[in-house]
């Protein structure tokens, strides 16, 4: 296990327009902020493409497998966080999205997930 504390950190709320990708939206805000490291605390809205990777095996490293999904679909919650590596950013989202008021799915938001209406976060960030 492994403990930081998270001192110095600044708050900020983020609204998405029809159709930003939430990635790159979210490597935007990094950039935009000079901050080293953001924590996507709550965020809800709507998607109209939402792309998702997940475990197709019990192995360490697992064998992955992923789904497109295209249509309209509500935001139920994405969580995870953005941070510079060297000289990339990198976005690590999982997210739960509803499909017309009954099916509910989630799993690792991917590049390409792009917002329908709006999307609204809330952000912890890190110089």
């Amino acid at each position: 296990m492994e403990i930081k504390e998270l001192s110095g950190l600044s708050w900020y709320q983020l609204t998405l327009d029809p159709g930003v990708q939430v990635h790159q939206a979210l490597a935007d805000f990094l950039e935009e902020k000079s901050l080293s490291h953001a924590f996507i605390l709550s965020c809800v809205g709507s998607c109209s493409r939402v792309n998702l990777v997940f475990p197709e095996t019990s192995d360490i490293p697992p064998v992955l497998g992923s789904v497109e999904y295209n249509g309209l679909f509500e935001i139920n919650g994405i969580i995870g966080d953005v941070k510079r590596v060297g000289k990339e950013i990198k976005v690590h989202l999982h997210g739960s999205f509803t499909q017309e008021g009954k099916k509910v799915f989630g799993g690792a938001v991917r590049e390409g997930t792009t917002i329908f209406k709006m999307a609204e976060l809330v952000i912890a960030g890190k110089a």
